[in-house]
């Protein structure tokens, strides 16, 4: 489990409860610690190298590190304060230093800026290295990134380079790498200059997850490994309030209308929170509807006795960017991550709101054109999914996603969640948002259709 204390990425390893120790060893890149149950103790034995690469592993009594020349340091037999200076070794295959240290299986993985190899306990008697390296198993494959190394169960993932063919995301099962990034990912691995990144292995509601956040680019791709799919995580944070000058309903059109003292830099579809106004009618959190800078429309949660409001009504947006979590850890049943300023959340696939903020989901589909270029007349667009009281919001292009339309609601409680009379377009892409704190679970859009003749 990796954290970050000043800025700086912790690698932690259990110490060997077989030989009486309980409690774990941890170190950044310059130093280590032992905490042995009760007591945080440095390691300064002048036999540890001085600066480390990230990454920690243990295998068969001995905790090992490694340095940026691609040095491998092992410490004494169950005694990670005590390091002997001849029990080491240099992965070499390849003159390209060293990027990160990992276990997998019974082999300590030594990640180069190009090559990867693998080493194993050959039982040489000391004062030397017990390793020896499993020459065959040596990879033309290197990590650009060691943020992104992550280990679970029989797996190793991580940002993988090679000198012809650019970053791609691998899995290692023993010696032999997959790629599991698609071309799209790839662009944006190699968009980013990977100078912050964190990843983390998670499994929730029946699915596992490789959950990579680039800082630089401010995006969080996790790649479900029960599927095979890649998904952007995002998290919402509250902006400053906005006064709204005036507030008013409407019975005909079952809207609220707002007035700002200020551009509210909301857009259609967003979700907000409304508050201060005396009729407590119109706040609570809802969808705005774009009129312009200064003036938005929205649904409110319970029809207002009075107009207009009275009191000192406020909106409150939200800012979208990489998910909060930037490590994990499971503590019994929990679910833990933490984020960079050290604060811990819980995961939980029951909870529909970020520490009381919205999630903001997006689906946005391929386009659609049923194999021909003749117009098509979209009469009815119709949700399939559980039944649940809540507002998914639909629009859709018809211009290869560069316009949008505004935004539709459609209540997944109602016998049939439909929308009717969508237009016509040659072909099109729909996009659906939710935002309520509510479950959603989708399984099919159902369109119905006719086709033109030209």
């Amino acid at each position: 489990m990796p954290v970050t204390v000043p800025g700086l990425p912790f690698d932690f390893i259990q110490t060997d409860v077989a030989a009486g120790t309980v409690g774990f060893v941890f170190k950044s890149t310059a130093d280590a610690f032992y905490y042995d149950g009760s007591t945080v103790t440095k390691i300064t034995d002048g036999d540890y190298p001085a600066t480390t690469v990230r990454g920690i592993a243990y295998l068969d009594g001995t905790y090992y590190v490694m340095d940026p020349d691609g040095q491998i340091f092992g410490s004494d037999l169950n005694t990670p304060t005590a390091w002997t200076a001849l029990n080491m070794l240099v992965a070499q295959m390849e003159p390209d230093g060293g990027m990160a240290l990992a276990r997998l299986l019974n082999y300590i993985v030594a990640f180069g800026t190009y090559t990867t190899e693998f080493f194993f306990d050959a039982g040489n008697p000391a004062p030397g290295s017990p390793l020896a390296p499993y020459s065959s198993g040596m990879l033309n494959i290197g990590c650009a990134s060691a943020g992104s190394v992550v280990q679970t169960n029989n797996q190793l993932f991580f940002i993988g380079v090679t000198k012809q063919r650019g970053r791609s995301v691998y899995t290692l099962t023993g010696t032999t790498p997959q790629i599991i990034s698609t071309p799209s990912i790839e662009r944006i691995l190699n968009s980013d200059d990977l100078s912050s990144v964190f990843a983390f292995c998670i499994k929730i509601a029946g699915h596992n997850f490789y959950v990579l956040t680039l800082v630089d680019s401010d995006i969080t791709l996790a790649c479900d490994l029960t599927t095979g799919d890649w998904k952007e995580w995002t998290s919402l944070t509250a902006a400053s309030p906005v006064t709204i000058s005036s507030l008013t309903y409407s019975s005909s059109t079952g809207l609220c209308s707002a007035t700002t003292s200020g551009a509210h830099n909301r857009s259609d579809g967003d979700p907000v929170t409304i508050a201060g106004a005396t009729q407590t009618e119109y706040n609570g959190a809802v969808n705005v509807t774009y009129v312009d800078a200064t003036h938005f429309t929205y649904v409110p949660l319970s029809v207002p006795s009075v107009t207009p409001a009275t009191g000192s009504p406020t909106v409150t947006g939200y800012t979208s960017g990489a998910f909060i979590g930037r490590f994990y850890a499971g503590f019994g049943n929990i679910e833990l991550v933490q984020d960079a300023a050290g604060n811990l959340y819980t995961l939980s696939p029951d909870v529909y709101q970020d520490n009381g903020v919205p999630i903001d989901v997006h689906i946005r589909t391929p386009l659609i054109d049923g194999g021909t270029n003749d117009k098509k007349f979209f009469s009815k667009l119709q949700i399939i999914g559980d039944s649940t009281d809540t507002q998914v919001f639909v629009r859709y292009s018809g211009d290869d996603y560069q316009t949008w339309t505004k935004y539709r609601a459609a209540n997944l409680g109602l016998r049939r969640a439909a929308l009717h009379r969508l237009g016509q377009d040659r072909r099109r892409a729909f996009e659906l948002r939710h935002t309520d704190n509510t479950p959603l679970r989708l399984e099919a859009l159902e369109l119905t259709v006719k086709v033109g003749n030209n």
